[in-house]
Parts: C-alpha cells; structure tokens; sequence
C-alpha cells in the first residue's frame, strides 16, 4: 500500500494531476502515502503546485443574457467551434472553454470575454 501511495504521487506530480482530477476514477485512502503526516505533506504539496501553476483553463461561469450573442462569437473565435457547438457550449455554462492556456493568454482571454458579457474564471 504503500509503494502504491508514493506510486499515485509521482505520477501525479508528472502528469500535473490533481486529486479533484481523480475524483471518481481512482479512489485513495487518506494518508495512503503513510503515516499521520501523509495529510500534511499532501497539503504543502498542494500549495506548492498552487504557486509554479503556468497552465490555466478558462471556465465561462455565466453571462448577461442581453449579451449572449457577443458571447457566443466570442468562444466561437476563441474555441475554433462551429456556430452551433459555440451557442451549446455557451449555453451549457459552466462548462470550460480552453484547457492548458499559459498565464498571459489566459488572462487576455478572460479580459476579453469579461468585456463581451461574461463571467469567467481561471481554473
């Protein structure tokens, strides 16, 4: 059990998986990685995951309904979808619009689709 812990945190570490990722795919006991300090090194590991982030994705939230057409046009440019997977994915919101978008895009993005109407989060 315990290889299999330190196993299921290298690949994690190298795949850049977090728990919430493995939700319901792969269910782990707490402290697998052994000992009582197990929920604590889990927990500085979390932490330093949070501050070297580069790769964020950007998640529409919401948006003013006056505004969904300038909405949908604008994941349409961002996205690279048709007209009618744009219009689902907008109106299926939440849902996320790009994955793995370096810091500086992301933040144009979200600078873009916060002023088209939106309400965005980087994830």
């Amino acid at each position: 059990m315990l290889e299999l812990g330190q196993l299921l945190k290298v690949l994690k570490h190298r795949l850049g998986l977090s728990d919430a990722d493995l939700r319901g795919t792969v269910m782990v006991a707490p402290g697998a990685g052994g000992g009582s300090d197990g929920g604590a090194a889990a927990g500085a590991a979390e932490e330093e995951k949070q501050e070297e982030k580069d790769a964020f994705d950007v998640k529409l939230v919401s948006f003013e309904d006056k505004s969904k057409i300038k909405v949908i046009k604008e994941v349409r440019t961002i996205s690279g979808l048709g007209l009618k997977e744009a219009k689902e994915l907008v109106e299926g919101a939440p849902k996320v619009i790009k994955k793995d978008v370096k810091k500086e895009e992301a933040e144009a993005l979200l600078k873009k689709l916060q002023d088209v109407g939106a309400k965005v989060e980087l994830v």
